[in-house]
């Protein structure tokens, strides 16, 4: 008998828990590994002791052709390589982007070898991820519990809560460990006992209140965006309209109610205020939230200037240091960031045809066969896309790991196994 691992399935999930353990812990190495094993077992199989290519790629022209839906993801990389072209001035930086932004060339291929998935495959997927960030957010809880006056302290002078990696990703991720644990729990989904339905719910409302103790802002701003679409979706598609205004109302509560019992969530509000008297004043220009509105003016600069092609992706932090030299010449060099949005960013450097080409790339293939009826890449996208705004999201390994990996899960499970909600409704109509 053939053994289980030599299933993709297991592979597969052996595959996506290193993936996910690297994302949790800024492992950038085993993220890579991970990534160009998903690859490999994308296109190898072991079939009767032999290694051979995957028959899906045997007619290369028509699975390019039956999967062209798939492609539209690599135009993060293709934007990258075209602007390359007239960006010559800083190929440190270009051959940096290009490096980076691979896995958005090479994973589409993978994940479109994968063979058909059962929806409890994807949802122990996302189990499995749920698992794995309450036990790295019980480290972080308990670091602040013991050293709770200094990271109060620490908070209000603009600091995040210690975590695994960076602060914001590990915030992002934790908005949508919280949606993921609400979603498992209504889908009565465990593995073993029935009992495990009720720790997930335990755990979801643990993880809602750690995500204010982190107070992270660009993982509760999107957070609250994303429950408030789901929310005004909810109320539309059922029509539920007392049901839904009472959520709302306690989705209005819920910041209130953090406000006067977690000290530090307390903290960041009014650092926030004060942060923003400072940029008033005109005296911010070093703290936090001043230095995110700057780059983003840096951005805007740039923008006005080459408005329709942009400055080329690999040439985008030449100029924006350019810029603060020209209109900020005394910020130090620390303060001197890349624009606080991914839209911003991808326009500088792309310019406004570019920025079409990336918006279509990620809408594209997500409502195609209507895949954003799986609640759970729903609520993922609304995450990544919220944070576009006001986050250089997909700048980075661990930000594309993170994007990637559930956005090609979700489009990997099929249509037939998506949320039956709107079906549902439609049938009751």
């Amino acid at each position: 008998m053939r053994s289980s691992w030599m299933s993709y399935h297991h592979q597969m999930f052996f595959i996506s828990a290193c993936w996910i353990t690297a994302l949790l812990t800024s492992a950038e190495f085993l993220l890579s590994m991970s990534m160009l094993a998903t690859l490999l077992v994308g296109i190898f199989e072991w079939n009767k002791g032999k290694i051979k290519i995957r028959p899906i790629w045997k007619n290369f022209k028509q699975t390019i052709r039956e999967k062209r839906d798939w492609w539209w993801w690599t135009v993060p990389f293709l934007l990258v390589l075209f602007t390359s072209v007239y960006s010559t001035e800083d190929y440190e930086y270009l051959l940096e982007r290009l490096r980076i932004k691979i896995p958005f060339l090479i994973l589409p291929f993978a994940f479109a070898a994968i063979p058909r998935v059962p929806r409890k495959f994807y949802l122990n997927l996302h189990y499995l991820f749920f698992i794995l960030y309450v036990i790295t957010s019980f480290g972080v809880l308990g670091n602040y519990i013991l050293d709770f006056e200094a990271i109060n302290e620490a908070i209000s002078k603009g600091q995040p809560v210690p975590t695994p990696t960076n602060h914001i990703r590990y915030s992002l991720m934790g908005a949508f460990a919280t949606f993921v644990g609400f979603f498992l729990f209504r889908d009565r989904h465990t593995v073993k006992n029935p009992i495990e339905r009720w720790l997930i719910l335990g755990s979801t409302i643990y993880l809602l209140t750690f995500l204010h103790v982190l107070s992270v802002r660009s993982g509760l701003a999107v957070f609250y965006l994303t429950m408030g679409f789901l929310i005004c979706r909810h109320i539309i598609l059922t029509r539920r309209l007392l049901v839904g205004t009472v959520a709302l109302v306690g989705l209005v509560a819920l910041p209130i109610i953090a406000y006067y019992s977690l000290p530090s969530f307390q903290q960041k509000i009014a650092y926030m205020r004060w942060d923003f008297q400072q940029f008033q004043q005109g005296k911010g220009e070093t703290y936090s939230d001043s230095e995110r509105l700057h780059s983003l003016m840096m951005g805007v600069h740039i923008i006005k200037e080459n408005p329709l092609l942009g400055v080329g992706a690999g040439d985008v932090k030449h100029q924006v240091m350019g810029h603060y030299d020209k209109h900020l010449p005394e910020l130090p060099q620390e303060s001197k960031k890349m624009p606080h949005n991914q839209f911003i960013s991808v326009w500088a450097g792309t310019g406004l045809i570019g920025l079409a080409f990336f918006v279509l790339s990620l809408l594209i293939p997500l409502f195609k066969k209507r895949r954003l009826r799986n609640k759970y890449l729903l609520a993922f996208f609304l995450i990544s896309f919220f944070s576009f705004l006001v986050e250089n999201t997909i700048e980075n390994a661990i930000g594309i790991g993170l994007f990637l990996l559930f956005i090609l899960w979700g489009m990997v499970l099929p249509q037939e196994e998506h949320s039956p909600e709107i079906d549902v409704i439609a049938t009751k109509k």
